[in-house]
């Protein structure tokens, strides 16, 4: 596999002067970037950008890089997530795409950057230490973050304040009595700023592991009241195992909100009110946040030439939505 050394060789120049050839960061006489670009061609090197540099100008195609796009329970999420994607790019006269991926590595970044591409890239489902975002980063491909994994994260990003949203949702549970939490969510390891509001609130965290579909909450409605009785609040990470817990719970035994209060923070409003009772949450406006990323997108690539491109990074809260599944805790809460 061909590399920018080898372009660099065959045209008789320095590895600096292809990547600017490439990127179009400086002007390159006709004649050399001529040199440059028969070298690509000749050494059968590929480069996101080439395209780009050829165009003389800042390509027009956001890619969006998507793991199990639609076949995960929070489809939905990630339907909006993608509309708001769509139409924040669309405002600014550029294109967008869906890259699917199968696995979160670096894999599929790797063929992105050495196919046709050209533009920017959104990447959505990042992990730490994520190789795809160093990357991206090293082949100085514009591209933003739609979530990200750590607070220090150096990136564009656009993300929603989880610390801040879990705080509005167990501050709300203290303040109805709740002190025994539990947290529905697929894993046992408690995401740390939750850990760290509840030890600050003087609240009790216990994992409720359950796969993120509508029977894996219903079947952790079906023996909640054998294995977690002292439980009486419930704060939910996932969306379709809520759904499913709460249209059990009536056939399980369990009143909500007399049992068992519950708060998602992980919802679409649309998805909290099909239930019944319907679901206290954190507001989740999927569609407008993606929205604003696509934006941040269009900006970064615009600004792409300019070295004095700034960080951008967004963190979203949303607002505290009071329904039918929140109540202060009674004596008679214990399941």
């Amino acid at each position: 596999m061909s590399t920018r050394a080898d372009v660099a060789k065959l045209a008789g120049v320095s590895e600096s002067t292809v990547s600017y050839v490439l990127s179009g960061k400086r002007p390159i006489s006709e004649a050399t970037k001529k040199r440059v670009l028969a070298a690509i061609d000749q050494a059968g090197y590929k480069s996101n950008y080439a395209a780009a540099a050829l165009a003389g100008g800042a390509p027009r195609m956001v890619t969006m890089m998507i793991s199990n796009l639609f076949t995960t329970p929070s489809s939905r999420i990630n339907g909006a997530l993608v509309d708001g994607i769509v139409d924040g790019v669309r405002e600014s006269g550029f294109h967008s795409v869906i890259w699917p991926v199968s696995n979160d590595d670096d894999a599929d970044v790797d063929l992105l950057i050495r196919s046709n591409f050209s533009g920017g890239v959104i990447l959505m489902n990042v992990k730490e230490n994520d190789q795809r975002v160093h990357l991206l980063n090293r082949e100085k491909v514009p591209f933003v973050v739609l979530g990200r994994t750590e607070v220090g994260f150096k990136y564009n990003y656009v993300d929603r304040d989880f610390q801040s949203v879990d705080k509005i949702a167990l501050t709300k549970l203290k303040d109805l009595g709740h002190i025994r939490i539990g947290v529905l969510m697929s894993g046992t390891s408690i995401p740390t700023h939750l850990r760290q509001e509840a030890s600050e609130l003087k609240l009790q965290l216990q994992p409720l592991d359950v796969p993120n579909t509508v029977e894996g909450g219903a079947e952790l409605a079906s023996t909640f009241k054998k294995s977690f009785s002292a439980i009486t609040g419930m704060i939910s990470l996932l969306d379709a195992a809520t759904i499913g817990f709460v249209n059990a719970s009536k056939e399980a035994g369990i009143s909500i909100p007399k049992d068992l209060s519950i708060i998602g923070v992980n919802m679409l409003e649309s998805q909290a009110i099909s239930t019944k009772p319907a679901i206290t949450t954190v507001a989740y406006d999927a569609y407008e946040m993606a929205k604003s990323c696509g934006k941040i997108m269009v900006n970064t690539i615009e600004a792409g030439k300019s070295s004095k491109m700034k960080k951008i990074s967004e963190l979203w809260i949303g607002d505290f939505m009071d329904r039918d599944s929140t109540a202060k805790v009674s004596k008679g809460s214990r399941l």
